[in-house]
């Protein structure tokens, strides 16, 4: 198993955008190929997005 992080500072204060906007960068870079060649079975792909003292995360399983 493996974890996949990025995060984003949500500057219109927009957690839910932020978060979806990291998710996105993270399939968009293509992090996971890496680790799938590696022979990874189990990927868990969180979006971080934080606004001043608030913060959300989503996640995506692959």
């Amino acid at each position: 198993m493996a974890n996949i992080i990025e995060e984003k500072y949500a500057h219109d204060g927009n957690l839910d955008g932020a978060c979806k906007e990291a998710l996105k960068q993270i399939e968009y870079t293509k992090y996971e190929d890496d680790l799938e060649d590696d022979g990874v079975e189990k990927i868990l792909k969180y979006g971080i997005a934080c606004y001043k003292k608030r913060c959300k995360v989503m996640l995506a399983e692959k």
